[in-house]
């Protein structure tokens, strides 16, 4: 037998154990019907909660895919992720969503953190996205910092090479 057909086995098994009550492993995935994305999308974890696997892009310490709980909203991955860094836009953030019509919300964290409105923020859904872009205005800081080292090497470039008066 194929080395892919065991594991198909192994996890057929795994789910029909846990549905007739039986101990499932805390690493064993529940095979769940989605429309997109691989069926290991939702599983148990460590402390036989139930986990999903969702993704952050971006301004964050550390973007990439993530196994969180499942009732984790927006601001819950953010800090998994370690936080925006110093560049994020937390005012323009995107989430992302293919259920089964690809979604795309906008979520202003700023706006939560005047108000405290809970209801600004989405919790999460297997395969979501959450994408925190650059703020522009830092784009622009970081420019005019290259404008200015080019302009610094250009006046010593022209204080020790240029044409001397007599």
């Amino acid at each position: 037998m194929s080395s892919q057909f065991k594991i198909g086995i192994l996890i057929i098994f795994l789910s029909c154990s846990s549905l007739y009550g039986q101990e499932v492993n805390e690493s064993s995935p529940i095979l769940m019907p989605q429309s997109i994305g691989s069926p290991y999308d939702v599983y148990l974890g460590a402390d036989k909660g139930l986990q999903i696997n969702v993704q952050i892009w971006g301004e964050v310490l550390r973007p990439g895919m993530y196994s969180v709980p499942k009732t984790t909203d927006v601001i819950g991955l953010v800090s998994f992720a370690g936080g925006p860094t110093e560049s994020a836009n937390i005012s323009k953030i995107k989430l992302v969503r293919n259920n089964p019509q690809p979604e795309v919300f906008d979520i202003n964290l700023k706006s939560y953190t005047k108000t405290g409105k809970t209801e600004l923020i989405p919790i999460l859904k297997p395969g979501d996205t959450v994408i925190v872009p650059e703020n522009m205005w830092h784009k622009f800081s970081k420019a005019m910092q290259t404008f200015s080292q080019i302009a610094i090497i250009a006046n010593v470039y022209y204080l020790l090479f240029g044409v001397r008066q007599k």
